[in-house]
């Protein structure tokens, strides 16, 4: 199997993991939990982790 074969595969496994759990919820009276939104550890801002930090790699970038 390539890669991209896996890769559609894990994302299609992915969502119907997604569709049980949330089914499953409703079943026994849970609710979904929502996912947090990463924040990063260097700027402190939503939406990304320090790994993939904007700032970060404008440092590395910039002459020392």
């Amino acid at each position: 199997m390539e890669l991209d074969s896996k890769i559609a595969r894990v994302k299609e496994l992915i969502g119907k993991r997604e569709e049980l759990n949330t089914e499953l919820n409703e079943l026994l009276g849970g609710t979904a939990r929502e996912r947090r939104v990463p924040k990063c550890s260097i700027c402190n801002e939503p939406g990304h982790r320090a790994g993939t930090c904007p700032s970060k790699a404008k440092a590395a970038d910039a002459p020392n």
